[in-house]
């Protein structure tokens, strides 16, 4: 198992930022009819989520949510470092979506950027790379972003998907911080890389067909949609991470007692409500965000810390966080999180024009 220290790193603040263009389950029963979408909503607890504009990208959101962190905390943006975007779905297949924001951001040449390609465990190891990053250097700040527009993947007509997934960025200011300490927990297994896929696009398939196929579980795609294997998905939810959140807390000498919140990726209430079951931890010490957000892949943890807690001042809570999803990957970490510098998730509509690139500006 990988255990990875980090010591003198907090977190310093985080933002989120959603499109301004919201979507209802309900308004599905026009695609589906009416017996489809309200068990979808009874099942996962997903009633609502917010959608990529047409021009929005994760780029896009990440920036929003960068921008007015930078802003309500006044740094000064010559002392961050390193620049980390997590993303599957980047602006562009090349460059790294991360250059693009360090640009965009104002932030200096001496700022390190790079892309991080991880989907619902992205944040846990997004964050231990930041704090790595900042301990092995002499930079003051880190800037971990994430973003994800995973609704453009899907088939319209997926039932099992086309309801769950919301579009949302992140921003989170890493600093150096005396008495921070923290132990985080990094897992894989690339055996199960069919479980949840989106087969075209990539190098090893750029251009298949678009023909659309009954897929093992009787729902039509094409190679260009996400695939989501659903047993086995809640399989590995309800067996490998329930196994690795106890092997951390043996690693650490902890119980649930000894944390204030704990934070689940939210994938749907039910695999939530398992995790919780399993451990044993009060209904009040588990906040939500997926029934209006949606299962928002690596940013669900930080959107819900901002969804529950932005500008509401409960003092510093001990918070334990696990992401697990598609990869396989998974990761278990904890910290301390002062709640005063979670703020409230803003909307945006904006989008970065210049970054449109048409055959007029390459001539």
């Amino acid at each position: 198992m990988a255990f990875l220290h980090s010591n003198g790193i907090g977190i310093a603040g985080i933002s989120c930022a959603v499109p301004d263009n919201e979507i209802t389950v309900e308004s599905y029963t026009s695609v589906f009819g009416e017996e489809i979408p309200a068990k979808f909503m009874a099942g996962t607890g997903i009633k609502a989520m917010y959608r990529a504009l047409p021009d929005q990208t994760a780029g896009d959101l990440a920036y929003a949510a960068a921008e007015n962190l930078l802003l309500r905390l006044d740094v000064d943006k010559d002392k961050i470092g390193a620049l980390i975007l997590v993303t599957q779905s980047p602006d562009y297949r090349r460059p790294a979506t991360a250059c693009v924001l360090q640009h965009r951001l104002g932030l200096t040449m001496d700022c390190a950027a790079m892309d991080i390609s991880l989907g619902c465990s992205g944040f846990i190891y997004g964050l231990q790379t930041a704090m790595s990053l900042m301990e092995h250097s002499d930079m003051e700040y880190c800037l971990l972003l994430m973003g994800e527009t995973a609704s453009k993947l899907v088939h319209p007509l997926d039932r099992s998907v086309a309801m769950m997934y919301g579009d949302a960025g992140a921003a989170v200011l890493l600093e150096r911080q005396k008495e921070a300490e923290s132990i985080t927990l990094l897992c894989s297994d690339g055996g199960r890389f069919k479980t949840i896929i989106l087969p075209a696009g990539g190098f090893r398939d750029m251009n298949p067909p678009h023909d659309s196929f009954v897929c093992n579980d009787g729902v039509e795609r094409s190679l260009y949609d996400i695939y989501m294997e659903g047993t086995s998905v809640f399989s590995f939810s309800i067996s490998d991470v329930p196994r690795a959140i106890q092997n951390y807390l043996e690693k650490t000498n902890t119980t649930s007692i000894d944390y204030d919140l704990f934070l689940f990726h939210q994938a749907n209430q039910f695999i939530i409500k398992q995790l919780s079951k399993r451990l044993k931890i009060p209904k009040e010490k588990v906040p939500i965000s997926l029934d209006r957000y949606g299962n928002t892949g690596g940013i669900s943890i930080p959107l819900t810390l901002c969804a529950n807690y932005g500008d509401k001042d409960i003092g510093l809570q001990k918070t334990f966080m696990a992401g697990f999803g598609i990869g396989l990957s998974w990761g278990v970490t904890s910290a301390e999180i002062d709640t005063a510098k979670l703020l409230p998730i803003i909307k945006t509509k904006d989008w970065y024009v210049e970054g449109r690139i048409t055959p007029d500006m390459l001539m």
